[in-house]
């Protein structure tokens, strides 16, 4: 029978930095970028935005909720009722594996979302379907790989942290980098059509709104990308520390923050443009000059190709010039 033997009272106690410093800055963050989604998904709701879209944002914030539940729940397991012992850290908490799931299917998503995106924007051609196709590709084999990721952390929860499996290490480089892929032709492939529309235009106001349009998505794409690209340098030059986790559990909370900031970022263009709309069509603006009032078409370049495209939560239609004059 195992004899338990407690601590005298000047026990300095174990220096757990190396093990759960990077899950527990990682979980600080992830509760900051948190906060930080439900007033973007506040901000956003209620929206007239088409319905299919409300339900993407709407499932983006419930599962990062979830998610971030589950990262606190597996801290607390590891840090509260197994204080000072490297026993539990053999297994991989069922929450942590779980909050895996919530990840695959907000990356998921965001990568389906763009390629739609993108095929929206894109004149007829086939570049309309190869580029999308291309990212709806990398999305669904990083798509493919987290499952297996996902799969292996439940079946052999033993390799995951302390006795990393292979299988697992091939799923993860699968996963991550499909999906940094995914965002950079994504991001690509947006910025391009959009510097394309705003060389075409002549009208100022016009040109600025596309100048911002190509930040936000330069912004977006580059914070996704570099996460990911981060997370599979960390977790292949560092096979026997966990440093990987304070990346793992803000995966979700960076796709979900930049997709709301990608859709709150359009009511900003509302100032370098004369009307601002959404996916759903949205509704034409006013123009008011005290003697008589003008209806305002959408905003964009004059050629047809660039008519009736949607951008990122932006209708670009046809452009109409109006007299100040009554």
């Amino acid at each position: 029978m195992a004899v338990v033997v407690a601590p005298s009272p000047n026990w300095p106690g174990y220096d757990m930095t190396e093990v759960f410093a990077p899950l527990f800055l990682g979980t600080v963050v992830s509760l900051v970028l948190t906060g930080i989604t439900i007033m973007q998904a506040y901000i956003f709701f209620p929206s007239k935005d088409r319905m299919f879209l409300q339900i993407i944002a709407g499932g983006m914030i419930v599962f990062d909720l979830i998610s971030t539940g589950l990262i606190a729940e597996g801290v607390y397991s590891y840090v509260v009722p197994n204080f000072g012992s490297m026993i539990p850290l053999g297994n991989l908490n069922p929450s942590l594996a779980a909050e895996c799931c919530m990840s695959v299917f907000i990356v998921f998503v965001s990568h389906l979302f763009f390629a739609f995106q993108i095929f929206s924007v894109l004149p007829h051609g086939p570049a309309k379907y190869v580029v999308p196709g291309i990212v709806a590709f990398f999305g669904t084999v990083s798509f493919a790989g987290a499952i297996g990721c996902v799969i292996t952390m439940f079946t052999q929860s033993h390799n995951i942290l302390t006795d990393r499996s292979y299988q697992f290490s091939v799923f993860v480089g699968i996963a991550k980098g499909a999906a940094a892929v995914a965002d950079i032709i994504a991001t690509g492939a947006l910025c391009l059509f959009i510097k394309a529309a705003h060389a075409s235009t002549g009208f100022s106001k016009t040109n600025s709104m596309l100048k911002r349009l190509i930040g936000y998505i330069l912004q977006r794409g580059i914070l996704v990308t570099l996460i990911q690209v981060a997370f599979l340098v960390i977790f292949f030059t560092t096979s026997t520390k966990f440093a990987w986790l304070a990346l793992h559990v803000n995966v979700t909370r960076i796709y979900a923050n930049t997709f709301f900031a990608m859709l709150n970022g359009r009511a900003s263009l509302k100032e370098t443009t004369y009307n601002f709309n959404t996916i759903s069509g949205g509704k034409s603006g006013t123009y008011n000059n005290s003697t008589n009032t003008k209806e305002l078409q959408f905003v964009a370049a004059p050629k047809a190709s660039l008519d009736d495209k949607v951008v990122p939560g932006i209708v670009i239609g046809r452009t109409t010039e109006y007299s100040t004059d009554a």
